[in-house]
């Protein structure tokens, strides 16, 4: 698999990835002291949904395409459609139409991050960088590979948020996740890591998710959603692994994802799990 932003930004995974990620920046804001977010994998900081590249999949139109505003919306996910920023409707909608951003994981920090909070990003490809560089100017960009990342732990701050997203290239790409998680919590200890992964292969999945538990000996949530699309050849399941979770985060993620669930079903069964380990159920 090789997952690149571009042409899934604003799809069903990254809605729950990222209304995830608003909820642990924002549990991390609730103190009066700075934090550092890093991103291992970047991407270009935001994407154009009208690009050729978000074109030719159109995922985005069964993911944040499918959110409208409701009494009984989570905070989480209101909180991410602010940050996203469209109009609802009106003349200003009407020119988004045919021109839509979406902000990237970098995006969403910067719009979040106060005065005296940094961000730091890894980008190994030059131009995605240049354009991350130019779109979310408030980030420290290092041309590197994300799994080297760990040499940049720990941030000054001694608080973060480290966001592992990576584009699944590799055969063993839970393999070197596994380890460049277990290394970095060796040298961020009380870190916050939230690690994105497709969930294509069950067994492969579980064993990295074991793994990872047991070798860091963090607590941890496992949180789950498959849409319940028909079909072969396309993802229908993702997962976040997060280490360290806020206090209390794992009733917050519960009451969103029994929110999104139903709204981003592409089936008649879509489902959705956060399983803890070593937190408060």
């Amino acid at each position: 698999m090789h997952y690149r932003h571009a042409f899934h930004a604003g799809n069903f995974a990254d809605v729950l990835k990222h209304v995830l990620l608003i909820g642990l920046l924002e549990s991390l804001g609730r103190k009066d002291k700075p934090w550092c977010f890093l991103d291992t994998h970047a991407g270009a900081g935001q994407y154009d949904l009208a690009s050729e590249s978000a074109d030719s999949t159109g995922e985005w139109r069964e993911g944040i395409g499918r959110l409208q505003r409701a009494p009984d919306m989570p905070a989480m996910v209101t909180r991410y459609l602010d940050l996203v920023a469209w109009p609802d409707q009106g003349p200003a909608a009407r020119a988004l139409k045919h021109s839509r951003v979406y902000p990237g994981s970098p995006m969403f920090a910067a719009k979040l991050a106060r005065p005296g909070d940094r961000i730091v990003c890894c980008e190994a490809a030059p131009a995605i960088a240049a354009q991350l560089r130019a779109y979310v100017p408030e980030a420290q960009v290092h041309v590197r590979n994300g799994y080297e990342a760990h040499g940049l732990l720990p941030p000054r701050e001694k608080r973060g948020l480290v966001l592992v997203d990576p584009p699944f290239e590799a055969r063993d790409e839970f393999d070197v996740a596994s380890s460049f998680l277990v290394q970095a919590v060796e040298r961020f200890t009380n870190g916050v890591y939230a690690f994105w992964y497709p969930l294509k292969n069950r067994h492969d999945v579980e064993r990295f998710v074991r793994r990872t538990r047991r070798d860091t000996a963090c607590p941890s949530l496992s949180c789950t959603l498959e849409n319940g699309a028909p079909g072969e050849g396309q993802m229908r399941s993702c997962g976040l692994l997060i280490l360290n979770p806020p206090f209390g985060f794992a009733e917050e993620a519960r009451t969103v994802l029994a929110w999104l669930a139903p709204r981003l079903a592409q089936g008649p069964r879509p489902v959705w799990t956060v399983e803890a380990a070593g937190v408060e159920k």
